[in-house]
């Protein structure tokens, strides 16, 4: 079989691409994106990878089975303000629960520690839909899910008709208590679709059925929002890879941490938000399954953002409260935090003469300086050039020429004089300043979350993280730094070794002990139809697989946790009885105390379940990547030039080797002080390290006298 995989992300400076062909070779493809049209970056990246494997990329599309995308078309459309122009229908007298929030929490979730010091100075944020765009039906569902009054289809007609002549393009329902009986929310979805058929439309049921009435109605309005701009870039891609002949399935990353259909993620364009960090995260989970590593810290730093999210014992940790700008919303999402500094962050001297860094990104157009794109204001990229670790050689396999000497200049002038230092000192000043950053929200991710970063690996991905992370590892105590043979693309990595993946919940409210066959009762519903689902998208029984959760909490206490009841997803669900259902319990008591404090949890209150919640996985056959044999340690031959860099912990150095990435060998060992340069990243391994390149390609950084692994 000669079929492909084909897995493209689009992020703010590079669109990166990573090709699985049926032999099990990987190719890598790296190229600037170009918005507002995505294809041309697209079909670039594509001819880099397809090159790699010795055909173009017309070929390569023929013959790709899946192809899978990773984008941030939702976020875009949120920061800037291209969001549909959404209508919403409530319970009559809460039409201003979207606009209420939670009272004061409204002003000051999302702020930095810095915004939160002056609450006089804060504001909630903007609303995602306008007032006047919000209309009530009189009907009513209680807590237990009685009808109370039921839905008037006029009053829908009326409703439907106002929000239309608004000029609302989609339309968003949420109904009070719909999660436990969405009777009178099916009946005013009918009737929208009745009165206005071709209209994009969103009910809470369907998407966020859970407590909370804000946040289920800000999930539902950004989904409205969102709906028509995602749809419309999908459908755009389905036809662009149609017109290429590329016969494959779309499949589209979720923030949840699988991939879903097209047609199903254009119906939930909100589960798109921040899936592209999410995609990185997969791909380490993943390379760490190949090398033996279940502690891990995922790191990326490309050219916009930093982000950072860890893996514990091989399991992966959601947020809790789902968040973007501010705005919450009711869907699970895998923890990733972010910094704004990265590559394009530019750099600058205040007023008071106090370097400034980020978050303000350069992005690809205009860029940093030395791309030569335009850009004129000093970027992270231009300081690591100055430092001597970039080469025009190597760079995007020379595709595209470096004007390091005017990013010195630049540099020079802006940010060196200001000052009062010469170049190199500032460069290297500035070099030190973006690591300590980073080194501060590593901590903590791990330290001031209980975690001894000694038992963790570091992963450093994105094409700026390599020229960074060895300095940053050693300084945190990590036992070991990988830079992924993927790393620039280890995004796309992600996608290529994801699975498809669906989630159904129910919420309906028990105290423990609770009766083991009606929460068997609730699971297996939510199983089958999930089950349906996957099945309908070709799986066979034998390549799903079904994992439980129940959301639980002390009563009378507001804190809910998820608690898992499978380590990894199961072919079949276990039977549950009351032995198992009380070690749950415990299991949650356990997570609480970790969570919130050892003298935190209330057990004498009781325990209450709330949400039952059932993850099917449909595993995606992908060829087995090959390994290479390890050969020898001598990595001499690679070296193709000396120059003078900045390297951490030994200042400014004269000689320091550079070696070429594709010459050097499986087992090859590259001993500090030392530059490799890839076609799309950099690595630089410090005076005390020293790097080894695995049998696929994967560079572990370790002390030259490596700690023992912790237990």
């Amino acid at each position: 079989m000669n079929e492909a995989i084909v897995a493209i992300d689009i992020g703010g400076t590079c669109t990166d691409c990573v090709v699985i062909a049926g032999d099990g070779r990987v190719a890598l493809g790296k190229a600037f994106t170009t918005p507002p049209e995505f294809y041309a970056g697209i079909g670039n990246a594509l001819a880099s990878a397809a090159a790699a494997l010795g055909e173009t990329a017309a070929a390569l599309l023929a013959r790709t089975r899946l192809f899978l995308h990773g984008t941030t078309v939702a976020e875009n459309a949120l920061v800037e303000g291209e969001l549909a122009p959404a209508g919403l229908i409530a319970t009559r007298g809460f039409e201003d629960t979207l606009f209420a929030m939670r009272g004061g929490y409204g002003r000051w979730s999302g702020l930095s520690e810095d915004e939160k010091r002056n609450p006089i100075d804060t504001d909630k944020p903007r609303p995602i839909v306008e007032r006047s765009r919000v209309r009530g039906l009189a009907e009513r569902t209680d807590a237990r899910g009685c009808v109370l009054e039921a839905v008037d289809r006029a009053d829908v007609e009326r409703a439907v008709a106002a929000l239309r002549a608004s000029g609302a393009s989609a339309l968003g329902i949420c109904l009070l208590w719909s999660f436990v009986n969405p009777a009178n929310e099916r009946a005013a979805l009918e009737g929208v679709r009745e009165h206005w058929p071709e209209v994009f439309v969103t009910a809470s049921h369907e998407i966020a059925p859970l407590l909370g009435e804000y946040e289920r109605m800000s999930t539902v309005a950004l989904n409205v929002s969102l709906g028509p701009v995602v749809s419309r870039y999908l459908a755009s891609l389905d036809r662009w890879l149609r017109e290429a002949g590329c016969p494959a399935t779309l499949l589209v990353m979720q923030a949840h941490g699988g991939l879903a259909p097209a047609p199903l993620a254009a119906t939930r364009p909100v589960s798109l938000l921040e899936s592209g960090p999410v995609a990185g995260l997969i791909g380490c989970k993943r390379l760490g399954e190949r090398l033996g590593e279940q502690n891990i810290i995922s790191a990326d730093m490309g050219g916009t953002t930093f982000k950072v999210g860890t893996i514990q014992e091989g399991r992966l940790d959601y947020q809790r409260e789902s968040m973007v700008l501010r705005y919450h919303y009711a869907l699970p999402k895998l923890d990733v935090v972010s910094l704004g500094l990265a590559g394009g962050s530019i750099v600058a001297v205040d007023a008071n003469g106090t370097p400034r860094l980020g978050p303000k990104s350069a992005g690809a157009y205009p860029g940093p300086i030395c791309y030569h794109h335009g850009g004129h204001e000093p970027t992270l990229t231009d300081v690591d050039a100055l430092l001597g670790y970039l080469n025009g050689e190597f760079f995007l396999e020379g595709r595209a020429e470096l004007a390091i000497d005017d990013a010195r200049a630049a540099f020079a002038a802006q940010v060196a004089a200001p000052l009062g230092m010469d170049t190199e000192s500032a460069a290297a000043a500035v070099y030190r300043l973006a690591n300590s950053r980073i080194h501060d929200l590593l901590h903590k991710t791990t330290v001031q979350r209980g975690l001894d970063p000694r038992r963790f690996a570091l992963f450093s991905t994105g094409g700026t993280a390599g020229m960074h992370l060895p300095a940053v590892g050693r300084a945190l105590g990590v036992r070991a730094i990988v830079i992924p043979h993927s790393a620039s693309v280890h995004g796309a990595f992600g996608l290529a070794t994801s699975d498809v993946v669906h989630d159904e919940l129910v919420t309906q409210p028990m105290r423990a002990p609770a009766d083991p066959a009606a929460v068997g009762a609730l699971f297996a519903g939510l199983a089958e139809r999930l089950v349906a689902q996957l099945q309908q998208e070709g799986f066979a029984d034998a390549d799903i697989r079904l994992a439980r959760a129940i959301d639980m909490r002390y009563r009378r206490q507001v804190h809910i946790l998820t608690v898992p009841l499978e380590a990894e997803p199961q072919p079949a669900l276990a039977p549950l009885d009351a032995a198992s259902l009380a070690a749950i319990g415990e299991r949650f008591g356990e997570l609480y105390r970790q969570r919130y404090g050892p003298e935190s949890a209330f057990g004498d209150s009781g325990i209450e379940l709330v949400t039952f919640r059932v993850r099917a996985t449909g595993l995606v056959k992908k060829p087995a990547i090959a390994s290479a044999p390890l050969g020898g340690a001598d990595a001499g031959g690679a070296i193709v030039a000396r120059r003078r860099a900045f390297i951490e912990d030994a200042g400014w150095l004269d000689d320091v080797p550079g070696y070429a990435f594709r010459a050097l060998e499986p087992g090859n060992v590259v001993p500090g002080p030392a530059i490799v340069w890839t076609p799309i990243t950099t690595a630089v391994v410090l005076a005390s390290q020293t790097a080894t390149l695995d049998g696929d390609r994967n560079f572990v950084i370790r002390a030259r006298e490596a700690r023992a692994p912790g237990p």
